[in-house]
C-alpha cells in the first residue's frame, strides 16, 4: 500500500508551519525581540527537519511501491 497521499497532507501542515514561523520571526526581528528570534529560528529549523524527513519516507514508500509493482 502505497502511503504518499497522507505523507503529502503532512507536508502541506510543515510548510504551512514554517510560513507561519518565518513570518513571526521577521515580526520579532523587525520588532527587536532577539530571544523570541531565537527560538522562532530553533522551532522553524524542527518544521524543516519534519519536512525532510516526511520527504524521505514518501520517497521511501515510491520506490517500494514502484518495487512491488515491477515484481507484481
Amino acid at each position: 500500500m502505497c502511503y504518499t497521499g497522507i505523507i503529502s497532507a503532512g507536508q502541506k501542515v510543515e510548510h504551512y508551519e514554517m510560513a507561519s514561523y518565518g513570518t513571526l520571526r521577521k515580526f520579532a526581528e523587525t520588532l527587536g525581540l532577539t530571544e523570541a528570534v531565537s527560538l522562532l529560528e530553533a522551532t522553524m529549523n524542527d518544521e524543516k527537519a519534519a519536512d525532510d524527513k516526511l520527504t524521505e519516507v514518501a520517497v521511501s514508500a515510491i520506490n517500494v511501491h514502484v518495487n512491488e509493482e515491477a515484481e507484481g
